[in-house]
């Protein structure tokens, strides 16, 4: 119990950590029953796996021409040296040669490739078109996952297991310039739940120690002729 309570409280202390950070989809761990004997009597917890919940997060007006927010499904596709790479987070930023990239400088893939642009002074419609002097130069790249399950963290991004295939978004689904997606963690939430875990876990650390006495007791002073 202690060790299940401690892993819940490693999970917690990430989503925490992420609460102000673009894009961020909190983690949620699964938990289920394991039985350490073959009679069944009895029943413990065991931490199952980690999933990551993407329901979307509230949407923060910045006025950045380069904010992008998502609304609806979707990511948005990175170019990465490992392969594509995809994200919620839509703050971009404009390279010295003039592609657009991620906060960490992977350029953002447009239906004709890398997008390159000459200023940030751009317009971008809900459905992705790129505007430069009221010309289109390129549509963004938004991609979706019949199971997002699919979907591995990996830093900011995520990332396709084998076999995953990327799937075209829902006529809903739509692009806002001048917002970045936030977090979907609650933090008075996560807060109180980060609370019962350690009160859990000091339980169950108080439970050892209790046997811990009781077993050096036996055999200090029941044996004891």
């Amino acid at each position: 119990g202690a060790v299940v309570q401690e892993k819940r409280l490693e999970v917690l202390t990430e989503n925490l950590a992420n609460v102000n950070t673009a894009g961020f989809k909190k983690q949620k761990p699964l938990f289920e029953d394991a039985m350490p004997d073959g009679y069944g009597i009895r029943d413990f917890a065991s931490m199952d796996k980690v999933v990551t919940d993407m329901s979307q997060g509230p949407s923060e007006k910045t006025g950045r021409m380069l904010d992008l927010a998502i609304k609806g499904e979707g990511f948005f596709v990175m170019n990465t040296g490992n392969g594509p790479r995809y994200t919620r987070d839509g703050s971009f930023t404009l390279a010295t040669d003039g592609t657009l990239t991620s906060r960490e400088g992977f350029p953002v893939t447009g239906e004709k490739g890398v997008i390159k642009l000459t200023s940030p002074d751009v317009a971008i419609d809900a459905e992705g078109n790129i505007r430069e002097k009221g010309a289109i130069v390129d549509r963004l790249k938004v991609v979706s996952f019949s199971n997002l399950m699919d979907l591995r963290r990996e830093g900011n991004f995520f990332m396709p297991v084998e076999g995953a295939r990327e799937t075209a978004v829902s006529k809903e689904t739509a692009i806002d310039q001048g917002y970045v997606e936030t977090s979907n963690v609650n933090a008075v939430r996560a807060m109180t739940t980060m609370i019962e875990a350690m009160r859990s876990f000091e339980t169950h650390t108080k439970m050892i120690q209790t046997i811990d006495d009781m077993t050096r007791k036996a055999i200090e002073e029941v044996g004891r002729v």
